[in-house]
C-alpha cells in the first residue's frame, strides 16, 4: 500500500465512491492523491482509495486531522508551562517553609540551651 499521485492502473476509480483522477472543488490536482491499495480484485482490476474517502476512513477510526492536531499539541504544550510553573511555586514554597521550619527548631533549641545555662 502507497500513496500514489494519480491513479494509472486500470480502472482509475476510487474502490469506494467510485471518484477518478478529478478532484473535487476547491482542489486541484497539486493536492490530490490517492492510495494504491496494491491488490487485484475481479481478475487484474487494481484497488484505489481516492483522498477523500481516506479521510473518511481516517475519521471513523479515530485519527484527527492535522488542524485538531495542532490545537491540541499547542494546548498540551501551554498545560506543561503552566504545570511547570506551577510545580516551580510549589517547590520555592517548600523551600520556604523549611527554612522556617528549620530556624523554628534552631530557636527553640538556644532557647533551652539559655535556660539551662541560666539556672
Amino acid at each position: 500500500m502507497h500513496k500514489v499521485s494519480r491513479m494509472t492502473q486500470t480502472p482509475t476509480t476510487c474502490l469506494h465512491c467510485g471518484r477518478g483522477n478529478t478532484p473535487d472543488d476547491p482542489d486541484t490536482l497539486d493536492d490530490f492523491y490517492a492510495i494504491d491499495l496494491e491488490r487485484d480484485v475481479n481478475w487484474g482490476d487494481s484497488t484505489y482509495i481516492c483522498r477523500y474517502c481516506a479521510a473518511t476512513m481516517a475519521e471513523v477510526a479515530g485519527y484527527v486531522d492535522m488542524a485538531t492536531l495542532t490545537d491540541q499539541m499547542n494546548e498540551n504544550q501551554a498545560l506543561r508551562r503552566k504545570l511547570h510553573n506551577t510545580t516551580a511555586k510549589l517547590e520555592d514554597r517548600t523551600r520556604r517553609l523549611t527554612a522556617i521550619a528549620e530556624g523554628d527548631k534552631q530557636r527553640v533549641k538556644v532557647n533551652k540551651a539559655r535556660k539551662k545555662s541560666a539556672a
